[in-house]
């Protein structure tokens, strides 16, 4: 490990709105403990890496487009490590492997995975390449009773609005995708996931096309016949990051069913009654949150078999049997569950019981940093054309970000005082005061 590191983190961000929060955990943690956390929209700060103190840099995902960054990384002296967000809840061996890109397992110092069968499965797939440590993910632990006041007042917010409401998640991010389904397939093959020279990768692709096709037919079907049961109850239809709104414009006329998008997802899923969704990540952050989901599969593959969600919610294959269920127990019916224990799940999601994957986190990132005796000093960050498209994404600033840090610091407690900058191109930089 090279000598020339300093007391810092890199946590770079794609979707503020999906990531910001766990970082922000993550980050409040770190710099509780005395070390300084640079946190970001991902271009930009990877883009100037080369100028920037050397550290450690967590990066969210194994896909091609970073991995220019992981070599630039290593190449000005920081230590490189990975955990891929989308295997929070995979838990096939074949979707497994299909995020496992080409040379990953030699671009990287250390692999971070969410689970012991995650590991094993890496493991495998990588030779032993690579050393693969057990975190968990700080997504989780911030759904638990430790932290549910940091969204007491954006869930009191969202009931102030609707009420008591039916949550509908979507996750149709290929076939309503905001770029069109084409250039999604072409973003895939770039970042590697898929491979337009191996059938069985065309297969998988064209699976989930089949897949989300039939769940966006099914879903409508749900909400349609739920809204002629109830017409009284409010519905509220989230759309997937990667989501087109505009496709949504129009296509409900029934003054109770709403299309929203706003914030972080986890105060709306935390303040619904319910959550109905189609083999989504959100149904398992539910069921951690003491929350009831329900799962629609209309054509059951091994695609819906990955996905934890469906072993922790109730599942239906019929659209019509979902919105009967979901009516009976929006009368006072009994909150259904699905068929796999918390223990069992354990195995698959390493902190979805007692573990504490933050604090997991924390270790393994500060293990070959040395011991922070102060700030670390960090350059104003140049500026530097951001796309519109980057900008969406992230999508918040200054002050959304020190709202969240101020939320944070008295749950995750310490004696240190923090500080935190805004050093330029929605880039931050939290550190001991």
């Amino acid at each position: 490990m090279t000598s020339k590191l300093n007391s810092i983190v890199y946590l770079p961000i794609e979707f503020g709105s999906r990531e910001f929060d766990a970082k922000a955990l993550l980050a409040t943690v770190l710099a509780s403990r005395g070390y300084s956390v640079a946190i970001g929209t991902q271009r930009t700060l990877l883009h100037f890496i080369k100028v920037l103190p050397p550290g450690i840099i967590l990066f969210k995902s194994f896909n091609n487009f970073h991995h220019l960054s992981m070599r630039m990384g290593r190449k000005y002296h920081n230590k490189v490590v990975v955990l891929e967000e989308e295997l929070l809840t995979h838990i096939e061996k074949r979707a497994i492997g299909n995020y496992c890109t080409k040379d990953i397992f030699t671009l990287v110092d250390e692999i971070y995975a969410n689970s012991e069968h995650e590991k094993a499965v890496l493991a495998e797939f990588s030779g032993g390449a690579v050393p693969i440590h057990v975190t968990g993910n700080a997504r989780v632990d911030l759904l638990k009773p430790k932290y549910r006041d940091f969204f007491k007042r954006d869930i009191d917010a969202v009931r102030a609005r609707f009420g008591d409401f039916v949550l509908i998640n979507t996750n149709f991010g290929t076939v309503n995708s905001m770029w069109g389904m084409e250039r999604v397939k072409e973003v895939h093959v770039e970042c590697g996931f898929v491979n337009p020279d191996d059938p069985e990768s065309l297969k998988a692709w064209n699976d989930q096309v089949e897949f989300e096709h039939l769940n966006r037919a099914a879903m409508l079907t749900v909400i349609e016949e739920l809204s002629r049961r109830r017409p009284n109850q409010k519905i509220v239809v989230r759309p997937h990051p990667n989501e087109a709104l505009q496709h949504w414009e129009g296509v409900f006329d029934t003054p109770n069913i709403s299309v929203v998008r706003e914030g972080s997802h986890l105060p709306w899923t935390l303040a619904s009654q319910l959550l109905l969704h189609t083999s989504c990540t959100t149904g398992f952050e539910a069921h951690v949150a003491g929350k009831v989901a329900m799962s629609l599969i209309t054509k059951p593959n091994w695609i819906t078999q990955s996905f934890i969600s469906n072993r922790l919610n109730l599942v239906f294959t019929d659209p019509f049997e979902m919105a009967e269920a979901a009516d009976a127990y929006l009368q006072g019916g009994p909150a259904p569950s699905g068929t796999l224990s918390v223990a069992d799940a354990e195995s698959y999601v390493w902190n979805i019981g007692d573990n504490a994957g933050v604090t997991r986190l924390a270790d393994l990132l500060t293990r070959d940093l040395p011991r922070p005796t102060g700030t670390v000093p960090f350059p104003r960050v140049p500026p530097s054309p951001i796309s519109d498209e980057q900008k969406s994404k992230f999508g918040l600033t200054f002050q959304d970000c020190a709202d969240v840090f101020t939320r944070l610091i008295p749950i995750v407690g310490g004696e240190r005082k923090l500080r935190f900058d805004d050093v330029g191109n929605n880039i931050y930089y939290l550190s001991p005061a």
